[in-house]
């Protein structure tokens, strides 16, 4: 796996064994990088179920400021550490959190922490616990104003027009992969 644009292109990045997590395709990375395009400069990113870190270390080498990066595995943690370190990203701000993403969710909104893009990548198996963060965990609150959630899904799962206190603007299929975008609802 290699980052696609930007400061750090062709860099390869480490990826654990086995089936353990379930990198985000190059070829998704760059559709969501170009309709990102205009936002991705000098933006807050959000990355929960990081993995490997492809899409969130993808946003620091296009320009992002700051990056948090969420993955409760602490072993995936360690790759992603790993990552981070052979960009030699000084000067940029890339932060790991080794938690679940409800707890990063909770602690983050404790810190009133604002983001442009927060984009989740939860294991497909995962995806039926995402509905309750409509009333535990609502990613809203760490949304800046105009602020972006992006949730990649299986194309086989059906996503509500309003989810996790925000409004769905549009979806983009690629096989068996779908990304949605979605939007703050106004208070």
């Amino acid at each position: 796996m290699r980052i696609i644009a930007g400061q750090y292109r062709g860099r390869v990045l480490k990826t654990p064994r086995g089936l353990k997590i379930r990198p985000t395709l190059s070829r998704v990375r760059e559709s969501l990088f170009n309709i990102l395009a205009s936002r991705i400069k000098n933006s807050c990113f959000l990355e929960l179920y990081a993995g490997s870190g492809s899409v969130g270390l993808e946003a620091l080498s296009r320009g992002s400021r700051q990056v948090v990066m969420v993955e409760a595995d602490r072993l995936i943690a360690r790759i992603l550490s790993d990552n981070i370190t052979r960009l030699d990203s000084r000067g940029t701000v890339a932060e790991i959190k080794v938690c679940s993403a409800w707890q990063a969710i909770e602690q983050l909104a404790g810190q009133k922490a604002k983001f442009d893009i927060i984009f989740l990548d939860p294991p497909y198996y995962k995806q039926a616990e995402t509905k309750l963060w409509e009333t535990e965990g609502r990613l809203d609150r760490l949304m800046a104003p105009q602020g972006l959630l992006i949730l990649q899904h299986s194309s086989r799962e059906s996503i509500p027009g309003r989810w996790a206190g925000c409004r769905k603007l549009r979806s983009r299929k690629y096989g068996e992969t779908t990304l949605t975008f979605f939007e703050a609802l106004p208070d």
